[in-house]
């Protein structure tokens, strides 16, 4: 009888250590391509990514293919990293005015953006189709203090799988946007008392206080949690760098729409800058802004904003500051893994190397040619998107 339960017991042991191995262990994929961007290790030419468990397992000229590995031959197609949105709001569940912004009180520091977040949303899927793969979704712009930010990848079977950080830093805004005439703030002056007296309030405040939002505060006073700012013209802009200097934040700058005015004090306090939307302007000078600013050392990383703007702006924002002086290569990283290092990620994504997420866009030309399809989108090493053969 003892050595019937004995045997019983191991057989069951065996079944449950073998039962997640094999769900967890997709086929390996290998996907043979005419050019492969890595981003941080040049352009392959015809070249092979070997995908294993979800994560890139070699790639080069000719690496070693797993037995039994799904083969894909795709000579004609260029692949890159998938593209990192550095600011947006999509797959909110409501109407997205309504979920963005919680303009009852001024401090919101303690909401969380990703409480209403939908994976499954028509905005989501069509980002996917565009070959964005990661986002940092942020609440709006009526709040001096909204709430925190999150970093998503758009699919995943399980919660581990797609959220990156539920808690990836708090939202500032110091843009016109944020002054109300029946609540305060009302005047540019007040915004900013308003910010200092908050981290102020969290600086101070003992480890046994029990106030999420001036918990938060705390972290980001003390320089644990960043803080997105966004910011418009040259005096929220410098405002913004007063703010930073004196709480000693760990900032990255939204939007900067004229930083290029102070790309020179921006630059020397090494604040990274997440730039709007290009297709919003239509003067030259406008077009050129960000040119400037990374010329001046400054990183860059694009955002879509969306769906207060296109999804296809992210891309087309990358071709665009390209076409006015930003070179290919520092156009590429912006979409990808100057994305993936400003939003602390870039051990994950951001480039095409061995040990990080398999999330790949596989397009029919260059990544820098406005006319080139997404043909397939692969998160986590399986394909979340195959566009129809032409």
């Amino acid at each position: 009888m003892k050595r019937t339960l004995l045997l019983i017991v191991v057989l069951l042991l065996l079944v449950l250590c073998r039962w997640p191995w094999a769900a967890d262990c997709p086929q390996p994929l290998a996907i043979k391509a005419g050019k492969i961007w890595t981003v941080t290790n040049g352009v392959i030419e015809n070249g092979v990514i070997v995908i294993t468990n979800g994560k890139i397992d070699a790639v080069g000229k000719n690496p070693c293919v797993p037995e039994g590995a799904k083969i894909l031959e795709m000579p004609d197609t260029n692949v890159m990293p998938g593209l990192i949105d550095g600011h947006c709001h999509l797959g909110l569940a409501l109407d997205i005015l309504a979920e963005i912004e919680e303009t009852v009180s001024a401090v919101t520091a303690e909401m969380q953006i990703l409480d209403a977040f939908n994976p499954a949303a028509d905005d989501v899927k069509k980002a996917l189709r565009s070959g964005v793969t990661t986002v940092l979704l942020a609440p709006g712009y009526k709040n001096p203090i909204a709430g925190q930010t999150a970093i998503v990848k758009l699919c995943g079977a399980r919660t581990d799988d797609w959220v990156l950080r539920r808690n990836a830093g708090v939202k500032f805004s110091l843009g016109n946007e944020a002054l109300m005439s029946d609540r305060r703030p009302t005047s540019r002056p007040g915004l900013l008392t308003l910010i200092r007296e908050e981290l102020t309030r969290g600086k101070n405040c003992g480890g046994d206080t029990f106030d999420p939002r001036v918990q938060i505060l705390k972290r980001v006073a003390e320089g644990e949690l960043p803080v997105y700012i966004s910011v418009h013209t040259v005096d929220e802009t410098v405002a913004a760098m007063q703010i930073v200097d004196e709480c000693a934040l760990k900032a990255t700058l939204v939007g900067a729409e004229q930083g290029d005015e102070v790309a020179t004090m921006i630059a020397e306090r090494n604040i990274p800058v997440i730039y709007a939307p290009l297709l919003r302007f239509s003067k030259d000078k406008d077009l050129k802004r960000v040119v400037g600013m990374a010329g001046a050392g400054i990183k860059i990383a694009f955002a879509s904003t969306a769906p207060l703007t296109d999804l296809r702006d992210l891309r087309t924002s990358a071709i665009i500051a390209a076409k006015y002086g930003l070179s290919p290569e520092v156009a590429l990283k912006s979409l990808t893994i100057h994305a993936a290092e400003i939003l602390g990620i870039a051990e994950r994504v951001g480039s095409i190397e061995i040990g990080k997420d398999a999330d790949l866009v596989i397009l029919n030309g260059s990544p820098l040619e406005l006319t080139s399809r997404v043909e397939m989108v692969i998160v986590n090493g399986t394909i979340v998107y195959q566009g129809e053969e032409k």
